[in-house]
């Protein structure tokens, strides 16, 4: 999907948060399901795990898969993903021919399939008495049993507990009081240790839950490599606010920053040859850090406020590397211009 495309695949944006999260620990994630043997392909998420013949999930893999989830024991999980639209009738009878088809088209016994349906808003009472969806243990998690066979099982994301397990997939939830708190749990449950690319597709979607609520005009046309174009502008501001000592005990941090910190010292140490200077080397360093963090700052802010006033840019120019660290990590919490800059503690 083309970025100027007016339609968001949400099925492709949670499929793709669930991919970078759950596939480090074995599990395959996959979007565009094959239901039949020809094209076309429908807009599900299969989950499974890469190793054929495995019996249950393992703990790591339950560790990150959410209630509703984590406790089915089957060897592929079919999904339907409802983002932006109700939950209804019509829901219900295409994902009962989903897995029909893909039950056949895979090859699969009815025990080895179950199909599951992800809803961000949530329905009505009524409409889960009158399709017999009766509530689990866990809480948020109903299940019924269908005419056609099988169990269908359903998780609504806004009932969902607020425990790491839940968070990553609690970000899709439609109240925004849900989404802020699942976007705290994986702050401070330090989830942005599983990957770095886990890290950017999380940041990039707080960044837009800022913006707009994610069922707005706004998201329109989001595409995963959009969120995460977004989070890796943001993930470079946490990595250079971070002190050293946490940086690292996050993965493959330690090979990135080795990496920078040899470009940097090149740098310096041409500007040093240049100027004849015996501190070139540091001189570099300090002039490119600062014309870096000056221009990620003004990107930041012009996605945040769109066009900057002229002060701002004087300000940027003059700040001394402290200051552009604090004003970026602002950006966070802001709700003006004004709150970045101020000169509260």
């Amino acid at each position: 999907m083309k970025r100027g495309d007016t339609k968001t695949y949400w099925h492709r944006l949670v499929g793709e948060t669930l991919k970078v999260l759950l596939e480090p620990v074995g599990i395959e994630v996959r979007m565009e399901v094959p239901v039949v043997p020809a094209p076309p392909v429908a807009d599900l998420i299969l989950i499974q795990r890469k190793k054929v013949g495995e019996q249950g999930w393992t703990q790591e893999q339950r560790l990150r898969l959410a209630d509703g989830l984590r406790d089915l024991d089957t060897d592929q999980i079919l999904v339907e993903i409802k983002i932006t639209e109700s939950l209804n009738e019509k829901t219900l009878a295409w994902l009962s021919l989903y897995d029909t088809l893909y039950l056949d088209t895979a090859k699969l016994e009815r025990h080895q399939l179950k199909s599951v349906i992800i809803s961000s808003i949530t329905p009505r009472k009524e409409f889960l008495e009158r399709h017999s969806f009766k509530p689990l243990k866990s809480m948020g998690v109903y299940e019924s049993v269908p005419p056609w066979g099988g169990v269908v099982r359903l998780i609504l994301l806004n009932e969902l507990v607020d425990e790491p397990q839940n968070a990553p997939l609690k970000c899709f939830a439609s109240r925004q009081d849900e989404q802020r708190k699942a976007f705290e749990t994986i702050k401070h449950a330090g989830l942005f240790k599983f990957s770095v690319a886990f890290g950017q597709i999380i940041i990039g979607l707080w960044r837009l839950k800022m913006k707009s609520a994610l069922n707005s005009p706004e998201m329109e046309g989001i595409t995963p490599e959009h969120v995460t174009q977004l989070g890796k502008e943001w993930f470079e501001l946490m990595v250079d606010a971070t002190p050293e000592e946490e940086l690292f005990s996050l993965p493959k941090f330690e090979h990135r920053l080795l990496r920078e910190r040899q470009d940097s010292e090149r740098k310096g140490e041409k500007i040093g040859e240049k100027k004849g200077e015996k501190k070139g080397e540091k001189i570099g360093e300090k002039i490119g850090e600062k014309i870096g963090k000056s221009k990620m700052l003004t990107s930041l802010l012009q996605r945040r406020f769109g066009d900057l006033p002229t002060w701002t840019s004087e300000k940027v120019a003059k700040a001394d590397l402290t200051a552009l660290e604090t004003w970026s990590l602002r950006i966070f919490d802001a709700q003006s211009l004004d709150d970045v800059f101020s000169d509260k503690a």
